[in-house]
């Protein structure tokens, strides 16, 4: 049979053990409560400060001066090298796009192009239209190239399709990724 000393024992360690779990419960539900706060603040949508803000026209002048330099030939039997060219383009791109497409031998492609089909290669245009903002502030761009194939007896209009990435490096525009498929030029097994 219980004694009744034992048995006030045995209560007080039932009801420290109810009011510890009862203690647990309480922290458990304010840290939880707590946190969805901190989630919702982080979670709401911050504003883009004016200077992180590209302007489509800003895009479009930095892929203008980029596309000129990189495939501009007044003269097909002397046009710029691979190493005036990269050097021309350095300027455009961040370093990582800038390391491929020397790896991709990129630079040489306007060259050999006017020198197999000996003619000039002029930027007529370039038109961007944008895709997405993306959460580290680039953004996404489909864009049109319009280039003329020209001598001195003959001249055709190329459009080139791709997609271009634009990023703020330093507080300046820089391409991060240009890719396309390349055109089709009258005369060559492959194109621009």
């Amino acid at each position: 049979m219980l004694s009744v000393g034992s048995f006030e024992g045995n209560e007080v360690a039932i009801i420290k053990k109810i009011l510890s779990l009862l203690f647990l419960v309480v922290l458990f539900i304010s840290a939880v409560a707590c946190n969805k706060d901190v989630i919702k603040e982080n979670s709401e949508e911050k504003p883009l400060k004016e200077e992180n803000v590209v302007k489509v026209e800003e895009a479009e002048k930095l892929f203008n001066n980029y596309s000129k330099e990189l495939y501009t030939i007044k003269d097909p039997s002397n046009p710029p090298t691979f190493d005036e060219i990269a050097e021309k383009i350095k300027v455009y791109l961040t370093e990582e796009q800038y390391n491929a497409e020397i790896a991709n031998r990129k630079f040489q492609i306007p060259e050999l192009v006017s020198k197999q089909i000996n003619k000039s290669i002029e930027v007529q245009d370039v038109k961007l239209e944008e895709q997405s903002k993306n959460d580290d502030g680039k953004i996404d761009y489909i864009y049109t190239t319009t280039f003329k194939v020209y001598d001195e007896n003959s001249s055709k209009i190329y459009e080139k399709e791709g997609e271009l990435t634009i990023s703020t490096t330093n507080n300046e525009l820089k391409i991060d990724r240009d890719w396309s498929r390349g055109v089709k030029i009258d005369g060559l097994d492959g194109g621009l």
